[in-house]
Formats: C-alpha cells, sequence, structure tokens
C-alpha cells in the first residue's frame, strides 16, 4: 500500500507540471482563435453583405452601415476576451460519484496578430497557487469545460451577430430568432449551398403576410431561404496554419493527460483492493 501511495503521489505531480504545460498551451491557443474567429467573423458578414443580400445593404443609409460595421468589430473585440476569460473557469474537485460520468465522457476535440499586452501573457503563462490541479481527473474536467466553453462562445457570437443583421433588416425580419438558433445547433442542418466558410444556408417554412388567421397554413406558407451566420470551429482552424499548429499542441498534451489518467485509475484500483484485502484480515479469525 506504501508503493502505491508513491506511485500515486508521482503521478500527482506529473499531472501539477502537465496542467501547468495545458495552461501555457491553452492560452496561446486561445489568443489565436480569437484573432482568427474576429477575421472568419468580418469576412463572413461581409459576404452576407455584399454576396448573399447586397440589395438589402444598399438600402441601409450610411450611418446605418457604419453603425452596423461598428456592432460587428465591437463583437470581434469582446470575442478575444470572452475566448481568454475561459482560462479562469474554476476547477471542480472530482467526486468518486462523478467518475462514470467521466468515463463516459471524451475530450471534446474538433478535427483538425495583435500582440498581447504584459498582463495578457502573465495570465496565460501562470496558473494561481489556489488552482493547483495534481488529479487528472480534475484537469480532464478542466479541459472539457474550456472546450465547451469555446463552442458555446462561437455559438452565442453567431447569434448576436444574426441579430444585428435581422435588426439592419440586412435578413429576412419574418424568420423567427429561435429558428435560427435550432438550425445552428443542427449540424445535419448546417451545409452552406455557397460553400462559403461559417455560412449557414436553409430553407424555412413561413406564414404569408397577411394570412396568419388562414385555418389551412399550410397552404399559406412559403419557402424562404435564408443565409445567416454560423462559426464554426473546424473551419476557423482550417483557415489558419499556425491555430491549427497550436491545436495539434493541445490535442498531443491531451493524449499524454489521458493515459495519465489510465494509469491513476488502476493504481487507485489497486489501493483499494490492498485496502480491502487489509481489512479483511484485520476482522477475520479461524473457528
Amino acid at each position: 500500500m506504501q508503493q502505491i501511495k508513491q506511485d500515486l503521489a508521482t503521478i500527482e505531480e506529473k499531472v501539477a507540471n502537465l496542467a501547468v504545460e495545458l495552461r501555457a498551451l491553452y492560452g496561446r491557443y486561445l489568443k489565436l482563435l480569437g484573432h482568427s474567429a474576429r477575421k472568419q467573423l468580418i469576412l463572413a458578414s461581409y459576404q452576407i453583405c455584399t454576396q448573399v443580400y447586397p440589395e438589402s445593404f444598399l438600402k441601409l443609409s450610411g450611418s446605418d452601415r457604419q453603425k452596423l460595421q461598428e456592432n460587428l468589430r465591437r463583437l470581434g473585440k469582446n470575442l478575444q476576451f470572452q475566448l481568454l476569460a475561459l482560462l479562469d473557469l474554476p476547477i471542480h474537485s472530482s467526486d468518486p460519484s462523478d467518475v462514470a460520468t467521466l468515463e463516459a465522457e471524451e475530450l471534446l476535440l474538433p478535427p483538425s496578430e495583435e500582440a498581447s499586452s504584459p498582463a495578457e501573457t502573465e495570465i496565460q503563462a501562470q496558473e494561481p497557487e489556489s488552482e493547483k490541479i495534481a488529479n487528472p481527473e480534475d484537469l480532464i474536467r478542466w479541459c472539457q469545460q474550456i472546450e465547451q466553453g469555446i463552442q458555446e462562445t462561437l455559438e452565442t457570437l453567431s447569434q448576436e451577430v444574426n441579430f444585428y443583421l435581422q435588426e439592419a433588416q440586412i435578413l429576412p425580419a419574418q424568420v423567427p430568432v429561435k429558428v435560427l438558433e435550432m438550425a445552428m445547433q443542427t449540424e445535419a442542418s448546417a451545409a452552406s449551398a455557397s460553400g462559403s466558410p461559417n455560412l449557414l444556408s436553409l430553407l424555412i417554412e413561413t406564414e404569408r403576410e397577411g394570412e396568419r388567421e388562414s385555418p389551412a397554413p399550410k397552404e399559406n406558407a412559403k419557402i424562404t431561404k435564408l443565409t445567416a451566420i454560423h462559426l464554426r470551429l473546424a473551419e476557423i482552424e482550417f483557415s489558419d496554419p499556425t491555430l491549427n499548429i497550436e491545436r495539434d499542441r493541445v490535442r498531443t498534451w491531451l493524449e499524454k493527460l489521458k493515459k495519465i489518467r489510465q494509469q491513476y485509475r488502476q493504481l487507485q484500483r489497486e489501493y483499494a483492493i490492498a485496502e480491502a484485502e487489509a481489512a479483511w484480515r484485520a476482522t477475520w479469525y479461524e473457528d
């Protein structure tokens, strides 16, 4: 049992070092992702306004166009801060009851300019003393939170951009926001007819104006073709080779972490067996 304890302590030391390395890797990756996603957001918005709905964009006054563009720039800047903020997600210690859940979970790994301030660099490179991680389960949970946070941040940003495009009457106003959100959540619907990255093209059945009270809504329905913004992590990474390299580095270290977790669980199992054997012997006696 003493040897197993020492082996567990050795693994925990490895995990603590790995946690520092992963935090630094994620810091660099999220910084690059924020920059690339911002560029892809502007490019996709440009496609919507000039290639898909040019007539609607031209109807806007000069001030309205500037207002729309300012909103897009603001969202892009906010995205960079939101992604870096994922590094500060709280680390929740593992509970024995969560092991079964973790066993079934996989790390969320999609396929494969601006200089940071000294403060940003420090945030990325250093891990707060109170946030040290020694248990591989905790570190995997933290990585899962970051991966999920990336996906949710991109989804939320896509929804916000589409809201501004709809508010500016670039996107068809009769398409409910909820329909757009559901379409983005369903990857089967997320095929772009134009082939442009980060755009979602779909056909939506809507009611004809002035006929909402008709007893035969199906007959009065019309098909509306809609193209909206849908930022996809895989397409953002594909467009940026440097970002792809950082993703591969993160993936490599995550694979190391999964192997360490397997060793750690095996040692925990061996320790539990040794403890149970000792407890049996402590109370057993021959008749």
